[in-house]
């Protein structure tokens, strides 16, 4: 795999909560860029997951322990497809 490399640059005033170990600062910040990517719609759940190196359940449970959703839905919006897939799902009965 291509690989592009970036530096960034961490304040004085955050360093002491980063882990001292480089590589743990730089796969959680590859995993915060490539869910981002998803959320936009630029790559899928899936392929940031295999980027990542592990399964797409997996990167979308790490993702939700860092408080970024897998949905973004609001819950009106979740509750008007509720309301389609339950008159879809009665249709199709009768």
């Amino acid at each position: 795999m291509l690989t592009r490399k970036l530096e960034i640059e961490i304040p004085d005033a955050i360093k002491g909560f980063l882990p001292e170990d480089d590589s743990i600062v730089q796969t959680r910040l590859r995993k915060l860029l490539l869910a981002d990517l998803a959320q936009q719609g630029v790559i899928s759940f899936g392929r940031a997951a295999e980027i990542v190196g592990v399964d797409k359940i997996t990167f979308i449970t790490e993702m939700g322990n860092m408080g970024i959703p897998y949905f973004n839905a609001t819950a009106s919006e979740v509750w008007h497809d509720a309301e389609i897939i339950a008159n879809t799902t009665t249709e199709s009965v009768e």
